[in-house]
C-alpha cells in the first residue's frame, strides 16, 4: 500500500472499528495475516485494552492462560522505542516459563513470527504509556526478515499516526476528555495566573509544602500562602490541591 493512500484512509475512519479494518488492509498488503493494538502501561495487567483481528480461538486462550502478565514482546515494548520482528530477538525462554508457553501457543495457531512496533505518549496530566501494534506473520521467517529490513521504517510510521488515531477516537468514546476542557481539548474556561502563581502550584503539585516552597523561590512563607490563595480564587477552588488539578488540567503549570 502507498503510504499517501494509508494515511489517508486512517485520517478518514471516524470508528475505531473502521480504523481497525484500515489497519488489517495496510497489514495484508505487507503480507501479514493480522494485527492488533494492545495498552502495554501497567505490567501484569490482566485485561488490557485491546483491538486485534486475530483468530477469536487464540484471543480467548491468550486472555484465558493469562498470557498478558507474561507475554515477552509486551515486556519488551515497554522498553523499547523502535520496531522489531520477533525471530531477531535473543529471547531466553525457560520452557516451563509462562512466556515460553505464549510464544508456543501463538506457534500451534500458525503465528511463525511478527513485526511489533512500540509507541509511547503522555496524557494531559504528564502520564506516561505505553502501547504497541504487532503485526502477525504466518509464511516462512525468512520473508519477514527480509521485509523487515526493507519496510520497519515505513510500517513504524504507519503504525505512530494510526495509534494517534486509535488513542483519540477512544478519547471521544470513553469521554476520557478532562472535565476543564472543550471536546477539542481546549481550555473550557479562561484562566490567567502570573508567574508567581504558576510556580507555588507547580511546587505543591510536585509534593512541596508551603515552607519548602518558600525556600525553592527564595520568598517568604506568607508570600507563598498569599500567592496560593489568589491562585485558588482565579481558579475557583475549593482546595490547594483542587487548584492545582484545575490548573494541570487546563495547560497552567508542569508538574
Amino acid at each position: 500500500m502507498i503510504l499517501e493512500d494509508a494515511f489517508t484512509a486512517i485520517e478518514a475512519a471516524d470508528t475505531t472499528d473502521v480504523l481497525l479494518q484500515t489497519l488489517q488492509s495496510i497489514a495484508e498488503s505487507y503480507g501479514f495475516s493480522c494485527c492488533g493494538f494492545t495498552d502495554t502501561s501497567r505490567a501484569g495487567d490482566v485485561n488490557p485494552f485491546f483491538i486485534g483481528t486475530h483468530d477469536q480461538a487464540f484471543v480467548e486462550t491468550y486472555l484465558d492462560e493469562g498470557f498478558t502478565a507474561c507475554d515477552p514482546i509486551l515486556a519488551l515494548t515497554r522498553r523499547s522505542n523502535l520496531p522489531f520482528n520477533w525471530s531477531s530477538l535473543p529471547l531466553v525462554l525457560p520452557k516451563k516459563s509462562g512466556a515460553y508457553k505464549t510464544m508456543t501457543t501463538a506457534w500451534d495457531f500458525g503465528i511463525l513470527d511478527g513485526v511489533t512496533i512500540p509507541f509511547h505518549y503522555n496524557d494531559r496530566l504528564g502520564r506516561r504509556y505505553s502501547s504497541n501494534c504487532t503485526f502477525f506473520w504466518k509464511n516462512k521467517a525468512a520473508a519477514l526478515r527480509k521485509l523487515f529490513t526493507f519496510k520497519r521504517y515505513e510500517l513504524h510510521m504507519v503504525v505512530l499516526y494510526w495509534a494517534q488515531k486509535v488513542i483519540d477516537l477512544e478519547a471521544v468514546n470513553r469521554k476520557l476528555k478532562p472535565v476543564f476542557a472543550k471536546q477539542s481539548g481546549d481550555a473550557s474556561i479562561e484562566v490567567t495566573l502570573t508567574n508567581r502563581e504558576k510556580d507555588v502550584l507547580a511546587w505543591a503539585g510536585r509534593g512541596k509544602t508551603v515552607q519548602e516552597t518558600a525556600d525553592i523561590l527564595t520568598i517568604g512563607y506568607d508570600t507563598v500562602e498569599t500567592h496560593m490563595r489568589h491562585a485558588m480564587n482565579k481558579l475557583d477552588a475549593s482546595t490547594k490541591t483542587h487548584a492545582v488539578v484545575k490548573a494541570v488540567y487546563l495547560g497552567l503549570v508542569d508538574v
